[in-house]
């Protein structure tokens, strides 16, 4: 299979690797020259989103997050980027569909690549970043159901351990989301802040605009994503400790009934001159009545004190 694609047009180039092995990285480096610093980075595991300026090029680190729909977990991948003002490299490890659709498109339709493949190759990655962005709202909106379907269900009595994992499974979605999203406005900033005249980044404010707005309105909803799941995980532990105190409420009230009944059968099981009921034939059933019309004035009395 082959790891290392690439799409040339009007003088623009973009390589897309999809797998971070030695030989992949050894073609990089042979090719384009890059710092052996930036290649070790590029090989797993992660490493932390930053904009780095080298001779010749720009190494920036983003991370973005993916659905896995069979254990219904988010986890993050790492896309490398190198930048300069006439190709742009991609490195990952090709988990992102997003991206992975957006090189096809590129690759196998000329009305794509004479639209993007124009200026510099900071229009490529403009464009790129946007369509791997908007792939993050579905995942965003998948995670707002969960919720919604938790929230529903949170009363039930029969989903109680259920909705205690669900609730858990969606705290670790959503941290996972917001660790893979943090760095996205830096990263930005500081590649519009670093980048020289070479990338003509001016050119494209407009796209990083829609940029900022885009990884603004991510976050946004995540930090209420983070405040509806915390408040679901607190009203899942109070219902849980007054169905809790509701289970021990009613086991002392049967201990407390319980202990004066035993201690009356056994003082009556003690066989002394002057144990009344014993040697009566009707002594069985006087002292069982005697129990249960015990048992009968307790519970009106806690009833009573609304104690049931």
């Amino acid at each position: 299979m082959k790891y290392i694609a690439q799409i040339e047009h009007q003088g623009l180039q973009w390589v897309n690797v999809t797998r971070q092995t030695a030989k992949e990285l050894e073609e990089l480096a042979r090719r384009f020259h890059f710092s052996s610093a930036d290649l070790a980075e590029s090989a797993p595991a992660f490493q932390r989103p930053k904009t780095v300026r080298r001779p010749g090029y720009y190494f920036m680190v983003l991370h973005f997050p993916v659905f896995d729909r069979e254990t219904k977990r988010i986890n993050f991948t790492e896309i490398d980027f190198y930048l300069s003002a006439n190709y742009l490299v991609t490195v990952h490890d090709g988990a992102l569909q997003s991206l992975q659709s957006f090189f096809a498109a590129c690759a196998g339709e000329e009305t794509k690549r004479e639209l993007y493949f124009t200026g510099t190759a900071a229009h490529i990655l403009f464009e790129l970043l946007d369509a791997m962005l908007e792939a993050v709202f579905p995942i965003l909106l998948h995670v707002n159901e969960d919720i919604s379907a938790v929230d529903k269900k949170l009363f039930a009595r029969s989903a109680e351990r259920h909705s205690a994992e669900e609730i858990l499974r969606l705290k670790t979605n959503v941290v996972t989301f917001r660790r893979a999203m943090q760095g996205h406005r830096t990263v930005l900033e500081r590649l519009v802040m670093y980048g020289d005249s070479s990338l003509n980044l001016y050119s494209y404010q407009s796209y990083i605009n829609t940029l900022r707005e885009a990884v603004g309105e991510i976050w946004h909803m995540l930090d209420s994503q983070k405040e509806s799941i915390n408040a679901l995980h607190e009203t899942n532990e109070s219902i849980l400790s007054s169905r809790m105190n509701e289970v021990m409420k009613t086991l002392t009230i049967i201990s407390v009934i319980t202990f004066p009944l035993t201690l009356l059968a056994t003082l009556f099981s003690i066989r002394a001159n002057s144990t009344p009921f014993v040697d009566n034939r009707f002594g069985f059933w006087i002292i069982l009545w005697l129990i249960v019309l015990l048992a009968a004035l307790m519970l009106l009395a806690f009833k009573k004190k609304k104690w049931l």
